[in-house]
């Protein structure tokens, strides 16, 4: 990278703004990981006294970490494809219950 690359990039509004939207989305992986212990955590404790995973749970987790996904690989550089709330929530697709195998 050459200087004049540098500076290009230092005044670009395209870099700034994608750097607001990293900043956001790296607020918003935090905040999945507190909800990956969460979510965790109540699927434990539905098990542990039911014996069977909660399935709407399931599902939701499903899709949570399809957006988990998203959020990663935006913030990686690996899609310049902004997640959800700029695209529709992953939808569950066809998760299946292994105890049901």
């Amino acid at each position: 990278m050459n200087q004049t690359d540098f500076k290009s990039s230092a005044t670009s509004d395209t870099f700034w703004l994608r750097t607001a939207y990293t900043v956001i989305y790296l607020i918003v992986a935090k905040f999945l990981d507190v909800m990956l212990i969460s979510l965790t955590l109540i699927q434990w404790l539905f098990r542990l006294t039911t014996s069977n995973n909660n399935i709407a749970l399931g599902n939701f987790s499903y899709s949570l970490g399809i957006y988990y996904q998203q959020v990663t690989h935006y913030l990686t550089g690996c899609s310049e494809e902004k997640p959800f709330p700029f695209k529709e929530w992953p939808e569950h697709r066809g998760h299946k219950n292994p105890e049901k195998e």
